[in-house]
């Protein structure tokens, strides 16, 4: 029985792996989009499943910047098959989000007011960039 899960587990490796770039570089373009896009340059934007309009300054949009930065060298990490990635995937997202939340567009808002998707988005992350990493370690670094 184990060698047919060992057998099973090698062979959704492939398809697990592509999914989770995949949905990484789909969410970060989307966030991309909607924080520049739709906050920065638009008439601000609104957190997934929230009302409240989020619109970002200059300050922000550096942040944000730098720690986009860290975001898709994480993913860049996870695509050459190497754990540190997702740590740093993670790591830069709570940053922006403490930042955001204490000086930022969030602070307008207040945390509270998003804490529901916010939790809904770190369990989506922390599967993408920890579990499925550690789940097929022999083939992470």
């Amino acid at each position: 029985m184990k060698i047919m899960n060992n057998n099973l587990k090698s062979k959704s490796f492939k398809f697990i792996y592509w999914i989770m770039l995949f949905l990484l570089a789909a969410d970060t373009l989307d966030t991309i989009y909607r924080f520049i896009g739709i906050g920065y340059l638009g008439e601000g934007t609104t957190f997934p499943g929230v009302d409240s309009v989020i619109k970002p300054d200059s300050i922000d949009m550096v942040i944000f910047l730098i720690t986009q930065i860290g975001i898709i060298y994480g993913i860049y990490l996870l695509y050459n098959l190497k754990k540190a990635g997702g740590y740093l995937f993670l790591a830069s997202n709570i940053l922006f989000l403490i930042y955001a939340s204490i000086l930022g567009p969030i602070a307008e808002i207040g945390i509270f007011n998003i804490l529901t998707p916010i939790i809904f988005f770190f369990i989506f992350y922390i599967i993408l960039t920890i579990f499925i990493p550690w789940f097929y370690s022999e083939k992470f670094k």
